[in-house]
């Protein structure tokens, strides 16, 4: 499990908010972090980590604008625009087998709150020691109506029939291609695996992209370790 994934999976279980500051439901286990100096930023840190919270009804209206509700016209497939929700962060939303999916675009360093150290943790520990460059992004799509429960397991939110998956591999793949001509200055983007299937996607994206069958090319600079998992990295060429 990533270093993101296990920070998540702790935060979500063990912090609990309480007349505006932060408490630690297990203090012995998170003895290492010193809550009276970093409540603030572990919350902020917190939202980062589970990016739904940016997922508002008031933003699924401006990203899904002019689609049909949720559930109709299964038969339609749309790829929105990219709307910046924050300061190195955006969304694009892909309509699919009745479902709504989101997609989102993290600048490396804003994700990480501009602590170069833990980039640094991150890609030793989680991309073989490859540093991504300065604006690069961290994809994550999850189901539109994903929860902090849900966001991370794929197995929540499985597509109608298992056939689709290489038709919503074609998808995802076009919105980084959308993505990419709308934030030219982007030169890498990396894929969190969660599991074996989206390992198998991934892989199929990094020869489809490496082939230009999206349009801008990219070529597979870091894979997860088998053991220990990680990303995969995608460089513009």
């Amino acid at each position: 499990m990533a270093l993101l994934l296990l920070i998540e999976h702790r935060l979500s279980g063990a912090i609990s908010a309480r007349k505006g500051s932060v408490f630690l439901a297990n203090e012995s286990e998170m003895a290492w972090l010193d809550v009276h100096a970093q409540e603030l930023q572990w919350a902020h840190s917190f939202c980062r980590f589970t990016m739904y919270h940016y997922i508002t009804p008031d933003v699924l209206v401006d990203l899904f604008a002019g689609q049909p509700p949720a559930g109709q016209q299964p038969d339609v497939i749309d790829i929105t625009e990219p709307l910046p929700l924050d300061e190195g962060i955006e969304v694009i939303g892909i309509s699919f087998a009745g479902l709504r999916f989101v997609v989102f675009f993290a600048d490396v360093l804003v994700y990480a709150l501009g602590d170069p150290d833990w980039l640094e943790e991150t890609a030793d520990e989680w991309a073989n020691g490859f540093r991504p460059a300065a604006d690069s992004r961290l994809v994550k799509f999850m189901r539109a109506d994903a929860d902090a429960d849900t966001m991370f397991d794929p197995e929540a939110w499985p597509l109608p029939h298992p056939r689709l998956i290489w038709q919503f591999c074609e998808v995802l793949a076009r919105a980084l291609s959308i993505h990419a001509q709308f934030f030219p200055h982007v030169p890498q983007y990396f894929y969190i695996t969660q599991s074996s299937q989206l390992d198998l996607l991934y892989n199929r994206l990094g020869r489809r992209f490496d082939a230009g069958a999206y349009g801008p090319r990219f070529e597979c600079v870091t894979r997860p370790n088998a053991d220990t998992g990680g990303f995969y990295g995608f460089e513009r060429r």
